[in-house]
């Protein structure tokens, strides 16, 4: 009985090792992203200075207007997403007093990012204008609460 059950084992154990892919195996099969925005991989290179990541939010700002202009609703959430990590990087980067303000702004753009996630992987335009809107209103809200020129010294 040991033997059959030490048979299967051995059997079930092959088998496993054969049919399954290692993460290297997978990563060869799979081509790399193409860099400058054509893929899907969602990172954002976080700028140094408060003010030059306010600079990119705006860059990205533009981009993802312009993708929802032109119907490319694809494209929306690698601009929203991009925006949301460089916000969600604004609080390590202003003084301590300004701490809580960040935070409170990355989470609410965190959440209208995933929106523009949803609404542009619905197609559906009307809502997608409506969520950049109101991530183009917290953005400014933010902006008010956390001027470009104020970072850590």
């Amino acid at each position: 009985m040991k033997k059959t059950r030490l048979l299967a084992m051995g059997i079930s154990a092959f088998i496993a090792f054969t049919t399954t892919q290692t993460p290297a195996q997978d990563a060869k099969a799979k081509p790399a992203a193409p860099e400058g925005g054509g893929g899907h991989s969602h990172f954002t290179k976080i700028p140094a200075t408060v003010e030059d990541i306010w600079k990119k939010i705006q860059e990205q700002q533009g981009k993802l207007a312009s993708v929802v202009a032109q119907k490319d609703l694809g494209e929306a959430h690698d601009h929203a997403f991009a925006i949301r990590d460089l916000v969600k990087a604004l609080p390590a980067k202003v003084p301590a007093e300004q701490k809580a303000k960040a935070e409170a702004g990355a989470k609410d753009i965190t959440k209208l990012a995933a929106d523009i996630d949803k609404s542009a992987a619905a197609k559906a335009q009307k809502a997608t204008e409506a969520n950049v809107k109101k991530m183009d209103e917290a953005i400014a809200a933010l902006k008010t609460n956390l001027p470009p020129g104020e970072g850590k010294k």
